[in-house]
């Protein structure tokens, strides 16, 4: 694939970065630190647009905190500043990557997404015997920066918008040895994500010849009529994703098993004629839609969000559709 050159003015470009300050201010305008940033955007834009274009742009440190979602993760807020440069970036380079990605990764793309990859997964254990399940083990903190970058380098043309991308790339992130990880949090993160495991799709289903093949950001399902093929490749992608990659599977959530016993994949068990949800995902929606009750008692959020909260939670139970809708007891 051919670089591509032209991006890095069109990036920072003042229209460019106006509509990026509005798409990362998009249902977050009630926070103080957008509000602050809004409430002088011309002067803010202005002085941000001058630092891109003479190379003096420096994110600021990351507020993080924890969730469990299931497992705990830390999350690493960008501040609003910088995230206006992320949504700028990633509105320009986001159909670069999107031209190098196959089909059939699903994580954080229009018109993607966790309910067609479920789909996507069932169509395939209709159609073969057995599958094989993995994950990389803690895929946002193992990536290489420096593989990154090179990565990148073969994309983008513009020196300048290459030295950006490091910036932001190699940005301290606490507790992360450098030379290493992306913060979970960063719009940027998820394209790199998805960018860096692209060439393991390729080898899986050009050079290996996998039949049906689905990965959503680190989780991988291979689809064969074979059970020792698929074993042989799960050996053959701990050596790859080593190689290439610099990262490890994780041997324990390995498995080949037959489609008829349902594919535990992305909190759902995929069974070639019926999905249904995992047993844990089902109680922690009901959790955390208790603690947005709880929330909003305390005064902490409107009852417009409790309401967009519910409908949001309840995606996956419409997608299905099957079972009680979410409802609050509360009287709003």
């Amino acid at each position: 694939m051919k670089s591509v050159g032209g991006l890095f003015e069109i990036i920072t470009n003042a229209a460019n970065l106006e509509s990026a300050m509005h798409r990362a201010a998009q249902g977050k305008r009630h926070r103080k630190s957008v509000q602050r940033f809004l409430a002088d955007g011309p002067a803010e834009l202005e002085q941000l647009h001058a630092d891109l274009i003479d190379g003096t742009y420096r994110p600021l440190p990351y507020r993080q905190f924890s969730v469990r979602d299931p497992k705990p993760r830390l999350i690493s807020c960008a501040d609003f500043r910088d995230r206006v440069v992320h949504h700028a970036i990633c509105g320009q380079l986001a159909p670069v990557i999107e031209r190098r990605l196959i089909d059939d990764t699903y994580a954080c793309r229009c018109g993607k997404g966790s309910h067609r990859a479920v789909l996507r997964a069932q169509a395939f254990c209709r159609r073969y015997r057995y599958c094989l399940k993995t994950d990389i083990r803690r895929y946002y903190d193992s990536v290489d920066h420096a593989t990154l970058e090179d990565l990148l380098g073969r994309l983008l043309r513009e020196s300048a918008l290459r030295q950006l991308l490091s910036t932001i790339i190699r940005h301290p992130l606490p507790g992360q040895m450098p030379g290493r990880g992306l913060p979970i949090g960063n719009l940027t993160s998820q394209w790199f994500g998805n960018l860096y495991l692209d060439e393991t799709d390729h080898w899986i289903k050009e050079t290996r010849g996998a039949p049906g093949y689905v990965r959503y950001m680190d989780d991988l399902v291979v689809w064969s009529d074979s059970k020792a093929w698929l074993w042989a490749l799960a050996d053959d992608l701990e050596e790859h994703v080593g190689a290439t990659r610099s990262l490890q599977l994780k041997a324990e959530r390995t498995l080949v098993a037959p489609c008829s016993v349902g594919v535990p994949f992305l909190g759902y068990r995929i069974f070639p004629g019926l999905i249904r949800h995992q047993g844990q995902r089902a109680r922690r929606r009901r959790r955390l839609f208790r603690q947005r009750e709880e929330a909003y008692l305390r005064g902490e959020l409107t009852a417009q969000e409790l309401t967009a909260c519910a409908r949001s939670m309840d995606g996956s139970r419409q997608f299905l559709r099957a079972g009680e809708p979410l409802r609050s007891e509360i009287e709003l």
